[in-house]
């Protein structure tokens, strides 16, 4: 017998005479639900990397396509007709173009520059203008036009519009207190003016869009 087989038979000796406990089956269970637990907690966070790794990079790809590469431009705002504004009887206003424009319950009245006097009658009486119609005088110079017009009908919420060859110019909207049932506008056309005159198309829109009236004329051909 060897000296290992010994110490072998020495150690099994000593092991029979050890008393024998009960099975700690308790804590058995116990570690083997904390480690059920850790492991599904893990898995649960390389899920929730897996499912996040996508969206950044789509969202990435989305930044990169939008943003630096091709940019938008802004939209360029068009020219709109602008808030009614009342005004007194006779109040002296300045359309452009160096004239002086005025309203009274006759109609519209526009003096040129450097003219003498007033003028005794409307350029544009709201007596001659039909119901629901629109009418206007053009004051050119080699320098542009000045365009003022009349539109008889409620005024209340409307837009109205000058286009000259195309382009929308900003206009100005006139009336007197108490709903008298009529309005003015104005708009200013610089640049200089051809021999003939160009298209022009003048638009009066309710609220909602629709076309309440509308004025064209055609350049001369």
């Amino acid at each position: 017998m060897t000296h290992d087989d010994d110490l072998a038979t020495a150690l099994k000796r000593a092991a029979a005479g050890l008393p024998v406990g009960p099975a700690p089956v308790d804590t058995a269970v116990h570690l083997g639900r904390t480690l059920r637990r850790r492991r599904r907690a893990a898995l649960s966070t390389a899920l929730a990397t897996a499912v996040l790794v996508p969206a950044t990079a789509l969202a990435a790809l989305s930044l990169h396509a939008s943003g630096t590469d091709a940019p938008t431009p802004p939209a360029a705002s068009a020219p709109v007709s602008s808030p009614v504004r009342v005004v007194a009887p006779e109040q002296k206003l300045a359309p452009g173009r160096d004239h002086t424009m005025w309203l009274t319950g006759r109609g519209l009245f526009l003096r040129a520059p450097r003219s003498p006097a007033s003028p005794a009658k409307p350029t544009l009486a709201v007596a001659d203008v039909p119901e629901g119609d629109i009418s206007c005088v053009a004051r050119t110079d080699p320098t542009g036009a000045l365009h003022t017009c009349v539109y008889r009908g409620s005024a209340e919420g409307a837009t109205f519009t000058v286009t000259v060859a195309g382009r929308t110019l900003d206009t100005r909207t006139v009336t007197l207190a108490g709903r008298p049932g009529w309005a003015a506008f104005y708009a200013e056309s610089p640049g200089p003016e051809s021999q003939s005159p160009p298209d022009l198309v003048i638009t009066a829109r309710a609220a909602d869009g629709t076309v309440l009236a509308s004025l064209t004329k055609a350049a001369a051909s």
